[in-house]
């Protein structure tokens, strides 16, 4: 029988995802747009507009990519996933492990190992 483990829902997935794109932002935008064109001019290359336009919308590239990182990783499944390796919401000692959950064949029938309710048993 499969395990897995039960992990609360992430709350506040915008806010998380907003809290990325600043944490992401600030800093590529600093190295892009403002040390990386000073370091290609002291190596002697020219910076004209092309270039400059080019490493913002870099820059802009890289904090994108991170915000939509951070929304696919506040999907359960993939926390759930992430918990499993270390990488989760909460600590893998905090989520409990349960059993995975099993359908039964018959949605009319209860579960194997459901005990009968009184209703049933007393119909008969």
């Amino acid at each position: 029988m499969s395990k897995h483990l039960a992990v609360p829902d992430i709350v506040n997935k915008g806010q998380r995802v907003l809290r990325t794109i600043v944490q992401v932002g600030i800093p590529a935008f600093l190295a892009f747009a403002l040390v990386l064109p000073k370091i290609i001019e002291a190596l002697g290359l020219p910076v004209d507009s092309q270039v400059y336009i080019a490493l913002v919308a870099f820059a802009g590239a890289v904090t994108a990519t991170a915000g939509a990182i951070a929304r696919v990783m506040a999907i359960p499944a993939v926390d759930q996933w992430l918990t499993s390796i270390g990488l989760g919401s909460v600590p893998k000692a905090q989520a409990q492990t349960t059993p995975a959950a099993v359908t039964p064949a018959d949605p009319d029938q209860p579960a194997a190992g459901t005990p009968p309710s009184a209703a049933e048993s007393t119909a008969d």
